[in-house]
């Protein structure tokens, strides 16, 4: 029998969680799945737990490639599928027991919607901590609702894991090899703007996840500026479907500047030191939108007013809150 669902990790040098992820897994309450390990050329025993794991439960399968980042691999794991639906979980995340059923009660007899969302819960370096209450209510949303959620991240992320994806909307698509950081974002609105399908959000929280200093979102280097390149292919794409969305993509604009910024001043690399201060100047540019925008916290919006005063307290404002 062929499995409903294809769950697809990529895994590289994750020795230290990689059990954690899988276990969560294998305790699913919908058990009619495959979770396609894709080991991509971990120089740690990461691979070695893939295969030890893998002989532990036969809805493992593992894949060794050579390493060709993260967007390979989940090419890789989705032309390698067989299930119906494909859901994506981080080696070092992990989710709730009812993860599965959860993102699949709501989409199995509804063929307009595409895929089906639910809550991240965000922890530190691993340290658990209670699911907030929430809802558990049901909503459907069109494609433009879907990209205004996903562009402002209140309710949900623009990564592609906690969602279950229709094999036959997605089997197409390939994430972006060439870029290293934001892909998954560009990932999910060529699917999105491409196919107009409609969404299902569930406000649940169902997958943990984990911010480890070290990891892929939180290393600087050359690829830091990825996320700067990418919003705007992904504004580009948005605008010209979308217009009213422009409030959204101006954030997102904003956002993408500061988030990098953020990135190299804690870095304190002077291997990019005129990089931040080009950075720095075209946030001070857009200083004046940035106050006015609905999105950004009030904190957010005092460490930017005491940029133009001094990077150093700007720095130890937003210290504050890492």
């Amino acid at each position: 029998m062929e499995p409903k669902i294809s769950i697809i990790v990529p895994v590289y040098n994750v020795e230290q969680y990689l059990e954690r992820c899988v276990e969560s897994i294998l305790k699913q309450t919908m058990t009619n799945f495959e979770l396609i390990l894709i080991n991509d050329g971990s120089s740690d025993n990461s691979g070695q737990l893939c295969d030890e794991l893998s002989r532990k439960d036969t809805r493992i399968r593992v894949l060794h490639i050579q390493n060709g980042g993260v967007s390979n691999a989940r090419n890789l794991g989705i032309q390698s599928s067989r299930g119906e639906w494909i859901s994506f979980i981080d080696s070092d995340d992990f989710v709730t027991e009812d993860y599965l059923e959860t993102l699949l009660q709501p989409v199995e007899t509804d063929e307009t919607i595409g895929f089906s969302i639910g809550k991240l819960h965000h922890i530190q370096n691993g340290v658990v901590t209670a699911l907030p209450e929430t809802s558990s209510e049901v909503n459907v949303w069109n494609t433009e609702q879907t990209l205004k959620e996903l562009l402002t991240t209140e309710k949900t992320s623009f990564f592609p894991v906690a969602k279950l994806f229709r094999k036959s909307l997605i089997k197409d698509h390939k994430f972006n090899t060439q870029y290293h950081l934001a892909e998954d974002a560009l990932f999910l609105t060529e699917v999105l703007i491409q196919t107009k399908c409609n969404t299902v959000f569930v406000d649940k929280p169902i997958y943990f996840y984990d911010h480890r200093e070290g990891s892929a979102t939180t290393s600087v280097n050359q690829y830091v500026f990825d996320t700067v390149t990418v919003y705007q292919e992904i504004i580009h794409m948005v605008k010209k479907e979308f217009p009213n969305l422009q409030p959204e993509l101006n954030n997102r604009e904003y956002w993408s500047y500061i988030t990098v910024y953020d990135k190299l001043i804690f870095a304190n690399n002077t291997q990019f030191s005129e990089k931040e201060k080009e950075y720095r100047r075209w946030i001070l540019k857009h200083k004046k939108e940035i106050m006015k925008d609905q999105y950004f916290t009030k904190f957010r919006k005092i460490a930017i007013a005491f940029l133009s005063v001094s990077p150093f307290i700007y720095k130890k404002i937003v210290e504050l809150k890492k």
